[in-house]
């Protein structure tokens, strides 16, 4: 049984296959050969018998008698190997068993002369024993003195189990060590021995010996219950007489395949769950010289095509006209069969009179699909007209491109979708395609400043390009947009696709020069006492001018102690400052001016309010009166405040501006961030330009507000993604502060804006 021949490490797997899930495989369809010393080394007696066998569809020789057989004989030997390989290699004989009833006869003959074959296709596959210990004439006239006295075992039935159950198990062994089947003839076993029996062997010949096929199946019904009880698999062979006394006479008038077809259709109506252990895998006959010489058979095959073809492909073939057929590989039985993979094709045919024959091998080979062949370009496959670019396959035997060309390689210069397919013998494979574009010629990108293209040392100006499909500055910049902060002149390409270009007329980034650095003069002396108590601070002359203390005239009257510094503003916009004058009272040397942190944003809405802390000193006095470190306010205004060290020794803080805006309800806006707000010039007189980003087309709302929080302007921009200018004429407003609000839903900015 398999589970034996997993734990006595036997190399072969038998699957056994239950007949109440699939039908029977009928593989094995075999006979007894006696009188071996008579017939072998005679070539045309051989022929006669291997003919014979394989004219009815015969696979597997019993030999019978082998224990009179000349084994000292190496002529014998010879002859036995010869005729055993000539069956297997020109009969489909696969295979062949020795019978005998003790196991020192296989230990002593049969695996000896395995052994001494280096040629499998010449060794016995199957171990056939047979001991008919169920039988009391056997017992007496053959086995008591011969076996079972000498041994001490009863001369009776149970005696002779006894003996052949050990004998078996040894011939077993023999089996499983020697790569072979076990395999045991059986008569009319009880339940118990035929449980043992079927616990050990690989498969059963179970006698069936019955003059017709009426009740051959009835006769061993209950012997397969026996053995199926075990719950596990049991191969099962019934076995059939041709002998005279037996179907011998019906044989004359029957087909020989008639009693299994009779026996397995009984087996296939049974229901019993007993039936799912017994795999029935054949039959088999005693013995050749009864066998009825029934008429030969002829099997051909004809083909529908080709038997030589591509992966995908198939071929058919038809068998002669017969009543049955069982086609090898695959065990179709129709008579025409599609083939789609290689091998070596048989059939064998039987005929109305029973008699089979296998055809002639029918050789179908299916060649190997070819790889899909590749195609490489030799550069971009977008690009503009007048452009072209190299189509290149993967190696074969010879190319056909979709533009019929039938190179290795093509140069297209023409929008359009090309593959080619490759044939390297009988095979065929397309590439997969390759689509080249044509694209139109790119649009002249237009270059947007943000702001004015002439700059102050320290500032920056943001170069944008209208859209297009790529960008390349003449700075090596590959964005939309550029910041720069140097002369010179910037030109954008702007790409349609690659290679395919347009470029933009220069853009002249001007560098200004910042005003020279100004001067403040004394109108008197900076140290302040009771007999002058002020003194004038004037700056050296430019357009306009913006004190550390807030006044922007050009001169100043000052009457506190601290450090003064002026910025100057030139005609150009740009702007300067210059190094502190220091104020002093009575010889008082001024601390550094203190310096003034927010707890929020100077810029707030009506209602919040914003904490002004002043650096450590030894006093405090803000410009509100307040006298602590820290005041909090929430009306807007310049706010300053005095570090004190002692006395009226003091410096005043630059101012701190707080602004109010006034918050509008969001009605109908995109989510949307906006940043990067700004705003130029700044100052400004009489027009501003503002540039902001946006993260998506959006509509937002920009207001502009004095200081107090009056609402001066407001306009909705529809903005899209990316960079957005716009501007406003301020040339109305009054001068002064004022903050530049932008709302999105997602996010708000403003911008302080001064106008002079």
């Amino acid at each position: 049984m398999i589970q034996k021949r997993i734990s006595a490490g036997l190399i072969f797997i038998f699957v056994l296959l239950s007949f109440s899930a699939f039908p029977q495989s009928n593989t094995i369809r075999g006979f007894y050969l006696k009188n071996v010393n008579t017939w072998l080394g005679s070539a045309s007696q051989e022929d006669a018998i291997l003919n014979y066998a394989q004219g009815n569809g015969f696979n597997y020789i019993i030999l019978y008698d082998l224990g009179s057989f000349h084994w000292n004989s190496t002529t014998d030997k010879n002859e036995l190997s010869a005729f055993i390989e000539k069956a297997r290699t020109q009969y489909g004989i696969s295979e062949f068993g020795a019978s005998g009833e003790i196991a020192s006869f296989f230990n002593n003959y049969i695996v000896p002369f395995n052994t001494s074959r280096s040629n499998s296709n010449q060794k016995f596959n199957v171990f056939n024993y047979e001991f008919e210990w169920w039988v009391s004439s056997s017992i007496s006239s053959l086995y008591c003195s011969k076996y079972l006295s000498p041994n001490g075992y009863d001369c009776d039935t149970a005696g002779a189990f006894a003996f052949a159950w050990n004998e078996f198990k040894q011939v077993d062994n023999l089996a499983a060590s020697n790569g072979a089947i076990s395999e045991y003839y059986l008569g009319w076993p009880n339940a118990g021995q035929m449980q043992q029996v079927a616990s050990r062997a690989d498969r059963i010949l179970l006698h069936a010996y019955r003059s017709t096929d009426v009740d051959v199946y009835q006769y061993s019904k209950n012997r397969l219950i026996n053995a199926a009880s075990l719950n596990t698999n049991v191969t099962i062979l019934p076995i059939f007489s041709s002998e005279p006394s037996f179907m011998g006479p019906w044989l004359g008038s029957h087909p020989i395949t008639q009693p299994y077809q009779t026996y397995s259709g009984y087996y296939s109506n049974e229901s019993g769950s007993w039936k799912q252990y017994i795999n029935l895998q054949g039959y088999t006959w005693f013995h050749y010289s009864y066998m009825p010489q029934t008429t030969i058979a002829v099997a051909t095959i004809t083909t529908s095509g080709p038997t030589t073809f591509c992966t995908g492909g198939s071929v058919d073939l038809t068998a002669n006209s017969g009543s049955q057929y069982l086609w090898s590989p695959g065990g179709e039985t129709t008579r025409t069969i599609t083939v789609s993979s290689s091998g070596s094709y048989t059939v064998r045919v039987t005929n109305s009179s029973g008699a089979n024959a296998t055809s002639t091998p029918v050789v179908v080979t299916v060649n190997s699909t070819l790889p899909t062949p590749t195609v490489n370009a030799s550069g971009p496959t977008t690009f503009c007209p007048g452009g072209s670019v190299t189509l290149s396959s993967s190696s074969g035997g010879s190319y056909l491109w979709s533009n019929g060309a039938t190179t290795q390689s093509i140069t297209v210069s023409t929008a359009g979708s090309y593959h080619v397919t490759v044939t390297t013998g009988n095979c065929s494979a397309t590439s997969a395609n390759t689509n080249v574009t044509l694209t139109s010629g790119a649009t002249t990108p237009i270059i947007t400043a943000s702001g004015s293209t002439n700059i102050c040392p320290g500032t920056n100006v943001t170069l944008s390009s209208s859209q297009a499909a790529g960008y390349l500055w003449s700075t090596g910049a590959t964005t939309q947009s550029i910041s720069v902060g140097s002369s010179g002149n910037y030109w954008v390409r702007g790409y349609s696709g690659p290679g395919c270009y347009a470029q933009s007329a220069a853009t002249v980034v001007t560098r200004l020069s910042a005003p020279s650095t100004p001067t403040i003069t004394a109108g008197g002396s900076t140290v302040l006492s009771s007999s002058n108590p002020t003194v004038d601070l004037t700056s050296s002359i430019a357009n306009s001018y913006l004190w550390n203390s807030g006044p922007t005239t050009r001169t100043i009257t000052v009457s506190a102690p601290g450090s003064y510094t002026v910025s100057v503003t030139g005609s150009n916009g740009c702007s300067a400052a210059s190094a502190a004058t220091t104020v002093t009272v009575n010889g008082c040397v001024p601390p550094p001016p203190p310096s003034v942190t927010l707890s929020g944003a100077s810029i707030i809405v009506p209602g919040q309010s914003v904490t002004l802390t002043s650096s450590p000193s030894g006093g405090y006095l803000w410009s509100t009166g307040e006298s602590t470190q820290s005041i909090t306010v929430s009306s807007p205004g310049n706010y300053t405040v005095r570090g004190y060290i002692s006395g009226n020794c003091y410096s005043t803080s630059a101012p701190v501006s707080i602004s109010f805006v006034t918050p509008r309800t969001h009605i109908g806006f995109t989510t949307a961030t906006v940043n990067a707000f700004t705003v130029y010039p700044n100052p400004g007189t009489s027009h501003l330009n503002f540039s902001f980003e946006s993260s998506m087309a959006a509509r937002v709302v920009f207001s502009i507000y004095t200081i107090t929080g009056q609402e001066m302007a407001r306009t909705i921009i529809e903005s899209h993604e990316g960079i957005n200018l716009f501007d406003l004429d301020v040339a109305s407003f009054p001068r002064g502060f004022y903050i530049g609000y932008l709302r999105g839903n997602a996010e708000e900015s403003a911008v302080r804006i001064a106008l002079q």
